[in-house]
């Protein structure tokens, strides 16, 4: 249990490393011949169920504290199964990654991933010359390649990690590809893992929106040096300390960042929050702050710190994208809708939208329902209670930002 008190918040620290950049740097250096190196790692536990995966495919790893050497180029040695943990990026990307080789691998994970929906998945990888079976559309997932290449149509709607882990694999078919993706949400992070692919060399063309995607065979991918940028996802609840409760300033953030959370600074300006940008640094300064409307489809993480920032607008926000939250590592909406009203916001979800209204803040002890991004967004908002909050189970934030309550308490946050 941590009890997060009333605080005023100032400071500066680095952003944490950016998961997401990681796990695709390290799901490509796991492809390419010679020997890759990553500074500034991420060392939270999606990102070192990745390595796992990695060198569980034949990757040769060292992974230190502040650096990680990847010899990639050997997925004709996949060792047993694939422990992916709770990374639904882990378990989607490299199920495309292991369906390259020979031998059938099975992946699986742990917790609240066996209840995220892979079915997406059976249909374009059987389409490319892969044996794929799935537990009804849940994992584990077992494949068995070579993957051949091809053209496929693949649905976006539900999440696109699959897709990219399509981009990564796809390079490396012998047969030239074409992928149609539908309805696809969440395009920052395609282009995100597209900008890695080519980082590390492959040749690949797209559409402006993602909806074409044509890859070459044939094409291997050469090791690079390279350093993971600092995480919008874990910094935008930083900030919004800051917009609630005094004064943050996050080095490390690169304003040119494919990641999609680098919207957080969008809903800060809306809620009335003094916002300054100096290249890689963001500092975030209270004021006023009033409701306003947001939408969150392209970026669902940034929706339980964007609620934290709405709990104390005057007025009630409006946030959109709500559908994208049900198949995370709990029912986001349900989850937030609950515990918020549990501290003393007034929260209603209807379709795809939430809305919330600042309400009579009481000392509650919140259930993340082991989200990291819950505990988080709950510990943010109690900064500017009357009471605090209790966050049960507050270990899940290693998840992604395993610094989380430390960096709080760095900026004077009173965390007991």
């Amino acid at each position: 249990m941590r009890f997060v008190e009333p605080s005023r918040v100032e400071g500066r620290l680095p952003a944490p490393p950016s998961k997401s950049a990681m796990q695709r740097l390290v799901a490509a250096a796991s492809l390419a011949d010679g020997v890759t190196t990553i500074d500034n790692p991420s060392r939270c536990e999606d990102s070192l169920a990745t390595i796992g995966i990695a060198a569980a495919l034949g990757a040769r790893i060292d992974a230190r504290a502040d650096r990680v050497t990847i010899e990639g180029g050997r997925l004709e040695e996949p060792r047993g199964a694939l422990d992916c943990g709770e990374s639904g990026l882990g378990l989607r990307m490299f199920t495309a990654i292991a369906a390259l080789g020979r031998e059938e691998v099975v992946l699986f994970g742990h917790g609240s991933l066996l209840a995220r929906p892979v079915a997406m998945m059976e249909g374009p990888l059987t389409a490319l010359g892969v044996a794929c079976r799935t537990r009804g559309g849940l994992p584990p997932v077992s494949v068995r390649g070579p993957m051949r290449g091809g053209r496929i149509e693949v649905d976006g709607s539900a999440s696109s990690q699959f897709l990219s882990g399509l981009i990564l694999a796809l390079p490396r078919c012998e047969a030239d590809s074409e992928i149609r993706v539908t309805r696809l949400r969440s395009a920052p992070y395609a282009r995100m893992t597209l900008s890695v692919a080519r980082q590390f060399g492959a040749e690949i063309e797209t559409s402006d929106d993602c909806s074409r995607i044509a890859v070459r065979g044939g094409q291997g991918y050469r090791a690079i040096a390279c350093r993971v940028e600092g995480d919008w996802s874990g910094a935008a609840f930083l900030l919004v300390a800051g917009a609630l409760a005094g004064r943050v300033t996050v080095t490390g953030l690169d304003p040119g960042s494919l990641q999609a959370d680098v919207a957080i600074l969008e809903a800060l300006r809306r809620a009335g929050a003094r916002v300054e940008q100096a290249g890689e640094t963001v500092t975030v300064e209270r004021r006023d702050l009033d409701a306003f409307t947001f939408d969150a489809t392209d970026c669902p993480d940034l929706f339980p710190p964007v609620a934290a920032l709405a709990c104390h607008c005057r007025g009630t926000t409006v946030v959109k994208g709500a559908t994208r939250l049900r198949g995370k590592e709990s029912d986001r909406a349900a989850t937030l809708s609950t515990e918020l009203s549990r501290m003393g916001a007034l929260v209603r979800v209807e379709g795809d939208e939430m809305a919330i209204t600042g309400g009579s803040w009481r000392e509650a002890t919140v259930d993340p329902h082991g989200d990291h991004r819950i505990a988080m967004a709950c510990a943010t908002a109690a900064l500017a209670t009357t009471k605090g909050v209790g966050i049960a189970n507050p270990e899940c934030v290693r998840k992604s930002y395993p610094g989380f309550f430390d960096d709080l308490a760095t900026l004077g946050g009173r965390v007991r």
